[in-house]
């Protein structure tokens, strides 16, 4: 019986196939989006829960600020022995500062780009770190040694067992003392090169905010009574900086928190975006409800069509429930087939969603279970719930009634039909316009004026030691190149990342601390990057890393409340230094912050990280060549890394960039598939007026009448979802504006452009039934059912 049912289902869909393939198609659609976004949230809320302690991690956030005092990721160096001695429940504290992408040497041979982190030695006592080779609690106690990742051993000897090995990282002799198999790609902490923290900071040594820090509770202790405890300790050094003006404060947060919850904090690696995840989600929930909306739609007008058929049915003995059992039975065929065709979707798209979320996601259905029993659970629930409604609403006329071809009434008066047209093209109304939105400040942000030239600027990266100590003659070469115009260095490329200084105005009564962030430059950093002196002078060239004198922007300038501030001593690390220079403001962060105060020093530690350069003409890749010839006269293996400087500050903007494709898509399927809906609903309303439309041109109505008679109906539904669609996509978008502290004015263009794009596709899909229904012969109307 159930194999001859199922014969049955599959012809009658085989009749209409233009209505079975839009409600499967629509289905498919809804439910590969499903499947794709699900498997990206299921990755994203998986960061760090590989660690088999996860739920007894936290990390410390410090807060410290003049208004208020701001989160930072970021802490000050701590004695993790003394907290485990003092603390009770607490099992182990451990800090890691942030390293760069250092060099390697080992015997004739160089690598570069290994991901590097200087770690306490109790480090893998608090997360999980499997070692191949060394032994993970004693691997960092020795200052010289480092630990290398399986793939680091590999790209550097070609195999893993190399303890005792000798490698030169960025000039210092080490001897390896583990290795490592590859941490998960969703661990916040990935490296390929550990060292021991001990080397650069001691334990007891004196620092600002540098450390990332973890505290482990141990198991069955009160979590909350320990890490207030921690914090207690924690503040009596971070309120150190009370002192000098600034407000402090400190608390924990989780450590399966940290990957979607630090969106505002510093970061070891790339991080997520809670509020991300939460309009994926949305996404996909809305462009699964329009494919339910459509197979509801859909599956009830078809039916209207069959309603003699259904009295014949109850005539011979049907019950009710068995007419139910029927149509729900065929709304799970569709649903199933729908799932099938949805995963065939899922894994043609999948490569390409991968590159849109920067993420490398597998379908691995036998080992999740969320693929191999939510699909069928989610395919099952669908088909239910879409099919219920009709099922009920088809099976309600009596026998006598469903003869006569009456009982239900589909010509426009159907309320739930309407509420559910409406309601899918408000959500096509609101996305297309959002989506103009979100483009206009996307262009807004790339394309506005940052406050200095970064074009033709480039940063001359992987500097060691040995380039460091020929910068000056380095320089000298490069400037004699006839494509080179200016040349500087410093540890701060413009746009990027910044450090936390400080200094106190002599004189003043308050003698409070004035907070800036800070670039560590050499002379010519202004000529090369195009920042404006507005004040003062610039560093002069003297042939040393370092020489007082303090430059500051115009912010910076406003915040010391001075009529003049050229000349004025302040006091910054312990020396009495005079503020020699004013720039211009400019966008050294993004567009989503105001210009803050900004200090420039003359000071490099003898250490700097790029190499600017301005160079003239297009040809950049001669320019490269030639910038690499020069480097390699002072290191002949020297192996050339650089950023574009231009490129480097107009892509700060790729998630919202990866968002707006992302809305594009879903505006695209979300109006096909509401289009889609309407094409059949059109026909099954025309084909259910033919004989009106007869009678009405037989009494003289005109093609152009009628048509506008069977459009003026669809045109209420679409103004009624343009004027829901309007405040919702105008709040949604104004509260998405808000991050930005430069941002367009929304003005009323992206509205009447989507709701002329959405009417006129609408128009264009009932168009061509209407047109045919109105230009049909009479005759051929009246004789019609």
């Amino acid at each position: 019986m159930f194999f001859y049912k199922l014969k049955l289902a599959i012809r009658s869909l085989a009749k209409g196939k233009l209505n079975s393939f839009i409600n499967i198609f629509g289905l498919a659609v809804g439910m590969a989006a499903v499947i794709l976004i699900s498997i990206f949230i299921q990755y994203e809320l998986s960061y760090d829960k590989f660690n088999s302690k996860y739920d007894r991690i936290h990390r410390l956030i410090s807060q410290l600020g003049k208004e208020t005092a701001n989160d930072h990721a970021i802490c000050r160096r701590i004695n993790h022995e003394e907290y485990k001695g003092n603390i009770p429940g607490l099992e182990e504290i451990t800090q890691l500062y942030r390293g760069w992408e250092c060099e390697i040497h080992h015997e004739d041979k160089r690598f570069f780009g290994f991901k590097f982190h200087f770690v306490d030695d109790n480090f893998t006592k608090v997360f999980d770190i499997d070692f191949l080779h060394g032994n993970p609690e004693t691997a960092l106690e020795d200052t010289k040694s480092v630990v290398l990742s399986e793939k680091a051993a590999k790209t550097i000897f070609g195999r893993t067992d190399v303890l005792g090995s000798l490698i030169n990282l960025n000039g210092v002799d080490c001897t390896v003392s583990g290795v490592t198999k590859n941490l998960p790609k969703n661990s916040h902490y990935d490296f390929e090169v550990l060292a021991p923290l001990e080397y650069i900071y001691p334990i007891n040594s004196k620092s600002g905010l540098e450390f990332f820090t973890y505290a482990l509770v141990k198991e069955g202790a009160d979590q909350e009574a320990c890490l207030n405890s921690v914090l207690k300790e924690y503040r009596k050094s971070i309120d150190g900086f009370q002192q000098y003006g600034y407000k402090t404060g400190a608390y924990f947060q989780k450590l399966s928190d940290v990957h979607l919850h630090s969106a505002h904090l510093h970061s070891i690696g790339p991080k997520g975006d809670i509020n991300i995840v939460l309009t994926y989600i949305f996404l996909a929930n809305l462009i699964l409800s329009i494919a339910i909306i459509n197979f509801i739609n859909i599956m009830t007008v078809q039916y209207e069509g069959k309603i003699k058929e259904i009295g014949m049915r109850k005539t011979i003995g049907a019950t009710r429930w068995q007419l139910i059992k029927l149509f729900v039975g065929k709304s799970i065929l569709l649903t199933f087939i729908a799932l099938v065709l949805g995963i065939i979707l899922a894994e043609i798209f999948l490569p390409h969603f991968n590159q849109l979320v920067y993420r490398d996601l597998t379908l691995a259905y036998s080992s999740n279970l969320l693929l191999s029993i939510g699909l069928p659970a989610l395919a099952l629930a669908v088909g239910v719930l879409s099919g219920v409604y009709p099922a009920i609403f088809i099976s309600r006329p009596s026998p006598s009634v469903a003869l006569q071809g009456g009982g239900l009434k589909m010509n426009g008066k159907n309320i739930l039909t309407k509420v559910l047209v409406i309601f899918q093209f408000t959500v096509s109304i609101t996305l297309i316009a959002s989506l103009f939105v979100l483009n206009k400040q996307i262009n807004y942000l790339k394309n506005a004026d940052l406050g200095f030239k970064p074009e033709k600027v480039l940063a001359i990266e992987n500097m060691n030691a040995k380039i460091n100590q020929s910068y000056f003659s380095i320089k000298e070469e490069l400037l004699k190149l006839p494509l080179i115009r200016f040349v500087s260095a410093s540890d701060h490329i413009p746009g990027g990342g910044t450090s936390g200084q400080g200094f106190t105005v002599m004189g003043e009564e308050e003698n409070k601390q004035k907070s800036f962030n800070s670039y560590r430059i050499q002379p010519d950093y202004f000529k090369t990057t195009g920042i404006e002196l507005s004040q003062g002078r610039a560093f002069k060239e003297t042939g040393k890393m370092h020489e007082k004198g303090i430059i500051i922007n115009e912010t910076g300038a406003k915040l010391l409340n001075q009529d003049d501030v050229i000349g004025l001593n302040v006091e910054y690390k312990g020396q009495v230094q005079e503020i020699i220079g004013v720039v211009k403001d400019f966008h050294f962060q993004s567009l989503r912050t105001q210009v803050k105060p900004l200090m420039f020093t003359h000071n490099s530690f003898n250490m700097i990280s790029d190499i600017l350069i301005r160079y003239q003409g297009d040809d950049l890749q001669q320019v490269l060549e030639e910038v690499t010839n020069v480097i390699r006269k002072f290191d002949p293996g020297y192996v050339l890394d650089y950023t574009i400087i231009e490129k480097y500050n107009r892509d700060k903007y790729g998630a919202e960039e990866r968002s707006m494709t992302f809305m594009s898509y879903s505006s695209i399927i979300s109006l096909v598939l509401a289009l889609l809906g309407l094409y059949a609903l059109s026909l099954f309303m025309v084909q259910k007026r033919t004989k009106e439309i007869g009678i009405r041109k037989v009494n003289g109505a005109t093609e152009w009448q009628i048509t506008s008679m069977l459009f003026s109906i669809f045109s209420r539904w679409l103004g009624i979802a343009f004027l829901i669609a309007v405040p919702i996509s105008y709040f949604i978008m104004k509260y998405w504006l808000e991050q930005f502290a430069y941002r367009i004015d929304i003005g009323i263009l992206p509205f009447v452009i989507a709701g002329f794009v959405t009417a006129l596709f609408a128009l264009l899909t009932v168009g061509r039934q209407t047109w045919k229904a109105a230009n049909q012969n009479p005759v051929e109307s009246l004789r019609y059912e």
